[in-house]
């Protein structure tokens, strides 16, 4: 028979771990909630500016732009984005290996790392860390987005990359995160979500031209880009971490009711054996 006082503790350990654990999910739904809902007031923004690039893409003739031309090399530079910590289920390790996995097919690459547990995950790979961002997916704002964008279009301008890809955990729904990889660099009319086809045929003129206003559109565009997948990529981390604190607090629950019955089972028992006891004193006294 288990000790009582044990059980007792056992009880109260799970309950103070259960009442972290739920406060972890109720900060995680909020964070989550936050997040989305600023990605919702930037997408307005963003897809107009990603439409106007698709359309000067497909109706301007003769565009030649550094940010539009394939390279000849196979340079690739990847932006890894996970989590600051871990607790949030499989997240952090299904977009690592992702990454890490469509690493082995590049010859020649360089690792861009936000987050503490990508830094990580390529420290413990023996994978040299070329430029690092940390807290940016703490919490994500145009101002982070806008620093790793500077840096990445220095080093792409330099001509020591050919190619560019961020590889992220897009949020589908509460349930349903998903790792993706995008090119960000060069940019390819195909990449660019969006109407396949168009009743429009003609050109569209541009002034000054459409090369002054690609050089203004891309850096806008791929600031937004960074900071959509810097939002979706927060978003999932919470949406993972509270069901995994969701699981966790079923599982507390279970235990906690198993150890309720184990404890009050054991109580009884204490109970009769001592009852019993004082009868077969008392059985004695009078014999």
């Amino acid at each position: 028979m288990s000790d009582t006082a044990e059980i007792k503790h056992r009880i109260k350990s799970i309950s103070d771990t259960r009442q972290i654990t739920k406060a972890m999910e109720l900060i995680s739904v909020a964070k989550m909630r936050k997040a989305m809902e600023k990605q919702a007031v930037n997408a307005a923004y963003f897809n107009s500016v990603r439409s106007t690039i698709k359309d000067i893409m497909r109706h301007s003739t003769d565009i030649h732009h550094k940010y539009l031309e394939h390279r000849p090399n196979d340079r690739t530079a990847y932006i890894v984005i996970a989590g600051d910590k871990g607790l949030a289920g499989a997240f952090n390790n299904n977009v690592l290996n992702m990454a890490w996995e469509h690493m082995q097919t590049r010859p020649v690459h360089y690792v861009v790392t936000i987050g503490q547990m990508a830094r990580a995950f390529f420290e413990h790979k023996h994978q040299p860390v070329d430029l690092e961002f940390t807290h940016a997916v703490t919490n994500p704002t145009l101002h982070d987005a806008r620093g790793i964008m500077r840096d990445i279009l220095d080093l792409y301008d330099k001509n020591l990359m050919d190619e560019v890809v961020v590889v992220f955990t897009r949020m589908y729904s509460t349930t349903v995160q998903k790792p993706e990889l995008v090119r960000l660099l060069p940019i390819v009319e195909t990449d660019i979500p969006g109407e396949e086809t168009s009743s429009f045929t003609g050109d569209i003129l541009y002034d000054p031209s459409p090369r002054e206003v690609l050089n203004v559109l891309v850096p806008q565009y791929l600031v937004g880009m960074i900071y959509s997948v810097l939002i979706h990529s927060f978003a999932s981390e919470h949406a993972a971490r509270m069901l995994a604190m969701s699981n966790a607090n079923k599982n507390a629950d279970a235990m906690l009711e198993s150890l309720n019955l184990e404890y009050n089972r054991s109580r009884q028992d204490a109970i009769t054996t001592e009852l019993l006891n004082l009868a077969s004193s008392r059985f004695s006294e009078g014999g």
